[in-house]
């Protein structure tokens, strides 16, 4: 046997196990609500307890299968992650569709027990009936709330991810030592508030009297961006002064004026 053979975790064993649970999972549930209704009934007579038993049996029997739908599909893989994530509120939103189903019938079955076990008792009990479509009526509006919410934001999510077309700044590669500032501008930078995560922006001053605008620096110690400009045309150890500016002296944001040093896109 090779060893490809023997990491193959979802062979013959793997798959015959889930269709041992796939078959004992109905069994359990047949059991479970058969037992339940005629230690609660005596039996399981009337179209009203028929109906709660099938109701109760084969809901319970699709959400005990919910983590067994959910392993195939990662398991072949052919959903991608907007997919994985449509399928999984699709899901959800069947399991308290059917669950609502049931605690309605069984709750009702159980509010009308003495008329359902009365031996005169024959056709369908409209009050039972009424009772359990108007319940589960009312508990399916928060079910269609939450469906329809999860449903728009995993769509805005999938649009917004799917028409993103990558940064539009420009990036290039300067080595780091080139872009690191004097010891005694990082000491001047250090514990100044920042504009954004752990960066500030300001002006350059350089030894020769030239000054460059819209630096992004990070950390305090590093230049990581350059605004409005090609290049990278002089060394961080001409510095002489850095000065840092607040937001409202920001020029207006425009990304593609962005020049990226450290060579990442």
């Amino acid at each position: 046997m090779n060893n490809s053979m023997k990491k193959d975790h979802y062979g013959f064993k793997f798959w015959l196990g889930w269709i041992l649970q796939f078959a004992g999972s109905f069994i359990a549930a047949v059991l479970v609500w058969t037992l339940s209704l005629t230690a609660l009934f005596g039996g399981i007579d009337g179209f009203e307890l028929s109906a709660t038993w099938a109701v109760a049996v084969f809901g319970s029997w699709f959400v005990l299968m919910i983590p067994f739908m959910r392993k195939k599909e990662r398991i072949w893989k052919r959903l991608n992650d907007d997919q994985e994530k449509a399928t999984d509120a699709w899901l959800l939103g069947m399991g308290l569709f059917i669950g609502s189903l049931i605690a309605a019938a069984f709750g009702w079955s159980v509010y009308f027990r003495d008329a359902l076990m009365d031996p005169a008792h024959q056709g369908i009990h409209t009050s039972w009936l009424k009772a359990v479509i108007g319940t589960w009526l009312v508990l399916l509006v928060p079910f269609l709330v939450l469906m329809y919410l999860k449903a728009d934001a995993i769509f805005k999510a999938a649009v917004k991810r799917q028409s993103y077309q990558g940064p539009i700044f420009h990036s290039t590669f300067v080595e780091k030592t080139k872009r690191m500032l004097p010891e005694s501008i990082r000491r001047k930078l250090k514990g100044l508030p920042t504009l954004l995560n752990n960066a500030q922006i300001g002006h350059l001053k350089l030894k020769n009297g030239r000054i460059v605008e819209h630096a992004f620096v990070l950390n305090g110690s590093e230049i990581l961006g350059l605004y409005d400009r090609d290049e990278m045309d002089f060394n961080a150890s001409e510095i002489e002064d850095v000065e840092l500016l607040e937001e409202s002296r920001l020029p207006p944001y425009e990304e593609q004026k962005w020049l990226r040093l450290d060579g990442r896109a």
